[in-house]
């Protein structure tokens, strides 16, 4: 197994300073068949209240609350993982990996890909692969052409993204073609940020790719969540109030980092 130390570090500054903030943050890998995790440090600023529970895709999700003034917020987590170098996950299957979701909903665009392609495997494995070099052909890496709202639908008429991007329009494919699949969103081994990738359902357990860097998931990879879309896997939200509960817009500024190392 190779022994990976992560830390995820992010920080927002608020042109005015908040209050009554409530933020939900998926930062805890879990562990699993593929990856053990231990030595986890955990630190979330400021918080007047803090608790862990479980999302419904069985992710730790931390929850807390901070109600007196404040103009930052601030969140690391660090920890060693010992990955395995496979793509394979053991663990059941949901049915709702099975059907669309918002951002993976197929369109004219979708279906006009998969009616060309000719993929002549039978097994799902084959197929999701298959599925994953058809999109290298079609698409392009590109930052700034889409959104965290942007669906598979519109990534196919585009014919670019980034990898949240890629990985809705393989699981829209995948699922298209009969295959389950979902959205991961993790650390990978020299990215620098956050990424995502795509796990496929066969014989009881999940099988990784990644459609952006066209490859199977090895041990360079530590999962944080999964869910049907990016909407079931985001790492970090909240709301807050202005103080006097004044309306306007609170422009934030964030900083991010985001490192895994071998040790």
């Amino acid at each position: 197994m190779r022994k990976l130390h992560f830390t995820h570090y992010k920080k927002l500054q608020f042109d005015t300073p908040v209050i009554s903030h409530s933020f939900s943050l998926r930062l805890v890998p879990h562990t699993d068949s593929r990856q053990i995790i231990c030595d986890l440090e955990k630190v979330v600023s400021p918080a007047e209240h803090l608790s862990d529970v479980t999302d419904e895709w069985g992710t730790t999700m931390c929850i807390g609350d901070c109600y007196y003034e404040h103009d930052t917020f601030s969140y690391s987590v660090s920890g060693i993982a010992w990955v395995k170098d496979t793509p394979y996950i053991e663990g059941p299957l949901h049915p709702i990996y099975r059907y669309p979701s918002e951002l993976t909903r197929p369109g004219a665009c979708i279906e006009q890909l998969y009616q060309q392609a000719d993929i002549p495997a039978t097994e799902p494995v084959e197929r999701a692969q298959a599925w994953m070099h058809l999109i290298c052909e079609k698409m392009s890496y590109e930052k700034g052409v889409t959104n965290v709202t942007t669906t598979a639908e519109e990534t196919a008429a585009l014919g670019k993204g980034v990898c949240q991007d890629f990985a809705h329009l393989m699981i829209a494919l995948c699922r298209r073609d009969g295959i389950p699949a979902r959205y991961v969103a993790g650390y990978l081994y020299g990215e620098g940020e956050t990424h995502a990738w795509v796990e496929i359902f066969d014989s009881n357990r999940w099988f990784g790719l990644d459609p952006t860097n066209h490859c199977l998931v090895d041990s360079g990879y530590i999962s944080l969540t999964n869910g049907r879309d990016y909407n079931d896997c985001i790492l970090d939200k909240g709301f807050f109030r202005t103080p006097g509960y004044e309306i306007r817009t609170v422009k934030q500024t964030q900083q991010v980092s985001v490192i895994v190392k071998d040790i």
